[in-house]
């Protein structure tokens, strides 16, 4: 066996195997157990050469014919991993119409051999159309199929597809059942491979992702700590912005500004170099909201003019509509009424881009505050009221009662007692939906 690395042909072995669906307490008997036959297909060198023999007999297989076999097996591998790659590329470009052209161009004989890959590949192609649910079902299909592709094993193809069906599940606000997800990729990277890859790294910091969507904070933060350490091999930089951004939004939280403000600036400095505009934006926004909780006002309003001067670079715009409410708050807190006021009713205006209901109550309740706080009564009044007609809509609870309170403390300094008791009494029934929710969790 000096002519052949042991290596391959464990590889080769494991290959076939998987592809016959076959597995090892399948091939064990009294002559060779299951360890033996997992150390042959890891290469462990040690392993008795009569047994690596034998396990070839039961599988068919004989040793002089594995050099060619091997490497017509790589030939076929490599032509069909440039037209995969070419697909996948054709995605990550947003044009998956134009992938889905290619994918149908697959001959039935590569269908047939790459089923797995092929419903994977299908379900990227759907999720980039945000037709979720035709996504999570290719995806799951190229789980169940996964064992079958020679393919599988070059692409770690089950812990990828787990990776989609998190991604699925997050757009649903589903983080629960992403974290699912994530942890069966990760258990798959780990069967696959002694060291760490890429996606298990992509994984990972899914992981943290969810985890901070869950209120799991330390935890987050644990896990991060934890993907630090292989940050130098860690080849997409956009990760590593990311987990940046996630450190300082992780920091800020746990009211460790002075950290938080470390990382958002040596992330944003990153950010910038590679032109990452939403990861620049969201580390900015940390950093402003970060200096405004010490109370370094200036320069969190110069953090958040400087957002306002990317607005039209970022994907998302309720962040958007967010910094121009921080902003409002900063005015506010200096007394600048007027420059508050103006910001606030832009925020207004990109609500109506962002589409998000609580977003322009937010808005709608922060003019309200303003109004009231400069004794414009009636004013004041009228945003509320429009305030609470979307936090009612949309089933805000908190929301509501925040914004009743809000109305109550209004109409108690303009003396209208009607509407001061009409504004508590449905403050207080907003409460105890609060409460039943509350106890319902």
């Amino acid at each position: 066996m000096n002519v052949i690395e042991m290596s391959e042909i464990g590889k080769f072995i494991r290959k076939v195997r998987k592809e016959r669906g076959l597995r090892l307490e399948d091939l064990a008997d009294e002559h060779i157990s299951t360890a033996t036959i997992s150390n042959i297909e890891r290469g462990v060198p040690h392993v008795n050469k009569d047994k690596v023999l034998y396990l070839m007999s039961k599988l068919g297989l004989d040793l002089s014919e594995i050099p060619e076999m091997i490497e017509k097996d790589s030939e076929s591998l490599e032509s069909m991993q440039v037209k995969f790659t070419a697909i996948e590329t054709m995605i990550g470009l947003g044009n998956p119409g134009r992938a889905q052209v290619l994918l149908s161009n697959i001959s039935e004989e590569t269908f047939s051999r790459h089923q797995a890959t092929i419903h994977y590949l299908k379900g990227r192609i759907y999720a980039a159309k945000k037709d979720w649910r035709k996504a999570e079902r290719e995806l799951s299909e190229a789980i169940r199929l996964a064992y079958q592709d020679p393919y599988s094993p070059k692409s770690n193809l089950e812990a990828v597809s787990y990776c989609g069906l998190a991604q699925c599940r997050a757009t649903h606000k589903d983080y629960e059942q992403a974290l699912k997800y994530v942890e069966r990729g990760l258990e798959a990277c780990r069967e696959q491979n002694e060291s760490p890859e890429q996606i298990q790294f992509q994984l990972s910091l899914n992981r943290v992702i969810y985890l901070e969507k869950l209120g799991r904070i330390d935890e987050a933060l644990k896990n991060l700590d934890e993907l630090w350490q292989y940050q130098s091999e860690i080849q997409n930089k956009e990760m590593v912005i990311q987990m940046y951004s996630l450190k300082a939004g992780l920091l800020r939280r746990m009211k460790m500004y002075h950290d938080a403000i470390r990382y958002a600036r040596e992330g944003a400095m990153m950010a910038m170099s590679s032109k990452d505009y939403d990861e620049m934006f969201r580390l900015w926004n940390i950093l402003g909201t970060s200096y405004k909780e010490i109370s370094q006002l200036e320069d969190a309003e110069s953090c958040f003019l400087f957002l306002l001067e990317l607005s039209d670079h970022v994907s998302n715009k309720d962040e958007v509509v967010r910094v121009h409410c921080s902003l409002g708050h900063i005015y506010m807190l200096q007394g600048k009424f007027n420059e508050a006021r103006e910001v606030l009713e832009k925020a207004l205006g990109w609500t109506e881009k962002s589409h998000d209901p609580f977003e322009k109550s937010t808005a709608l309740l922060m003019l309200g505050q303003l109004m009231k706080k400069m004794k414009h009564y009636t004013d004041a009044v009228e945003y509320f009221k429009r305030a609470v007609q979307v936090a009612v809509k949309y089933k805000f609870k908190k929301r509501i009662y925040l914004i009743y309170y809000e109305l109550a403390g209004c109409c108690e300094e303009m003396g209208d007692l009607e509407g001061f008791k009409d504004a508590t009494e449905k403050m207080y029934r907003a409460k105890k939906e609060m409460e039943k929710e509350e106890l319902f969790f």
